[in-house]
């Protein structure tokens, strides 16, 4: 069995982010559903971790779609101050919406290593070399921030900003594949099928 490229498994990484935020009502829910069992079956600790980090994300979703969207009051008791039932249902698809990409994060985290998201990432940013931009920077600031999103550096986020911590020093080895015939069989149908989706 052949052994797909990181940036195989990247681009239908993307292409399922982007399926969540455009999928609504029982498709939504009915996949939300089987990647949140997927991710508590295959990465239970991670996707525990990423959600109790977001969780005021979450909170806020909720109060913003529920308190600020017009329309039907949903506990009347409460009158102007109650939240809305359109609202409501709302703030419930986008912390859907959140809470499965969360999850596909995990997945991934999971699945593919410091080295092997480096790799991947090189791959899928090749192109922006046309516009002078360096795809191994870019890596690299992107798995550094996967890396402290996951484990925040000790002294906490103001660490980052102090000079001389003990991380100035820290090298990272770049990877390198090479993308086979099979790898570009799976980009170009997936980016077809998800080309179609987003435009059907």
């Amino acid at each position: 069995m052949r052994d797909f490229h990181p940036a195989s498994r990247l681009i239908l990484w993307g292409w399922l982010v982007v399926a969540t935020q455009l999928a609504r009502g029982p498709l939504l829910w009915g996949f939300g559903f089987f990647i949140g069992a997927l991710a508590l079956v295959t990465s239970s600790r991670r996707a525990w971790m990423l959600v109790r980090r977001v969780r005021y994300l979450l909170l806020a979703v909720i109060v913003l779609f529920g308190f600020s969207t017009p329309g039907e009051v949903a506990l009347p008791l409460l009158g102007q101050a109650s939240p809305s039932i359109e609202g409501l249902s709302l703030a419930l698809t986008h912390s859907m919406r959140l809470l499965v990409t969360v999850m596909l994060v995990a997945i991934l985290l999971e699945y593919m290593d410091g080295p092997l998201l480096i790799a991947g990432l090189i791959a899928v940013a090749r192109p922006l070399a046309l516009l002078g931009l360096s795809s191994e920077r870019l890596a690299v600031r992107l798995m550094l921030v996967l890396r402290y999103a996951q484990e925040p550096p000790p002294g906490g986020w103001r660490a980052l900003l102090v000079a001389g911590t003990d991380r100035d020093d820290e090298v990272l080895a770049l990877p390198r594949a090479t993308i086979g015939w099979w790898d570009w069989i799976v980009i170009v149908t997936v980016t077809l099928l998800g080309t179609y989706g987003v435009f059907l």
